[in-house]
């Protein structure tokens, strides 16, 4: 794995790009904006890239959770046909890298994993999930990707988006989440925004599991299950970002602003 705190560059805002709301989201350049950045090909465990001497992953087996201890092709790999859910970012423990830099229940923060379905028979919540909580906070946040949709946790149940679409086609998909503080979360799949603006944000429907500052990825709950892939996770304290259209998107948002002037001409 190539572990690097990378400088945060800053916000650019483009005239094309999603309006930006009130708050602490703003429009970053790139996913290369983010403060800490873990690329997939050696074991995680015992890292420590906010440098405060303690690593930044759960490095063990806990109630039958751990980190994935099996890398092929650059990527982290789980195993559930060894029986043990794999839990492949953990931080419910003092000093982990999550606890270590947010502060309190709305300390914003933004987090993008790249994963994809590897094969097996997904659990009633999916393949894929992600759940955060700041420290102090009364709610979480819950995010799955299944086979056909992405669900939200809204207790007690979830609400489904992107319905029909494949997301076990074995290629990497993006889950970006930013919150922005006061129980506001924004989520993007694919650089899709499931809110309806951002002005919108979701409330947390998780409730608490854990008001020390507790993130889970992977599989952490019994309604996850399958084999998938993380290709990379980024991570960066203090800033909701939202990502800018990629562009080929904006180069067609323009053309079709061109083609309504000449017509109207």
């Amino acid at each position: 794995m190539r572990f690097r705190n990378l400088p945060v560059l800053g916000s650019i805002l483009l005239a094309t790009a999603s309006p930006v709301a009130k708050g602490a989201i703003t429009v970053t350049k790139d996913s290369g904006d983010f403060g800490y950045l873990y690329e997939m090909s050696t074991n995680p465990s015992g890292q420590d890239l906010d440098g405060n001497s303690t690593g930044d992953w759960f490095n063990a087996t806990a109630n039958g959770l751990t980190i994935p201890q099996t890398y092929s092709g650059g990527v982290a790999v789980s195993n559930q046909s060894a029986g043990t859910p794999e839990t492949l970012f953990r931080t419910d423990y003092g000093g982990s890298i999550t606890r270590n830099t947010l502060a309190n229940a709305n300390s914003p923060w933004t987090v993008e994993v790249s994963v994809r379905k590897t094969g097996g028979t997904q659990g009633a919540d999916g393949w894929f999930g992600v759940a955060m909580q700041n420290p102090g906070a009364s709610q979480s946040v819950r995010v799955n990707f299944e086979d056909d949709r992405v669900s939200y946790r809204t207790s007690p149940t979830n609400t489904d988006y992107l319905l029909g679409i494949n997301f076990a086609d074995g290629e990497f998909h993006t889950m970006r989440i930013a919150y922005e503080g006061s129980d506001s979360y924004f989520v993007w799949i694919d650089d899709t925004l499931l809110n309806t603006d951002l002005s919108t944000g979701f409330a947390g429907g998780n409730g608490s599991f854990n008001t020390g500052g507790s993130w889970f990825m992977g599989d952490f709950s019994g309604g996850i299950a399958g084999d998938w892939e993380v290709d990379y996770i980024r991570y960066d304290a203090g800033t909701a970002a939202a990502p800018v259209p990629e562009p080929g998107i904006i180069l067609l948002g323009a053309i079709g602003v061109l083609a309504l002037l000449r017509r109207r001409r």
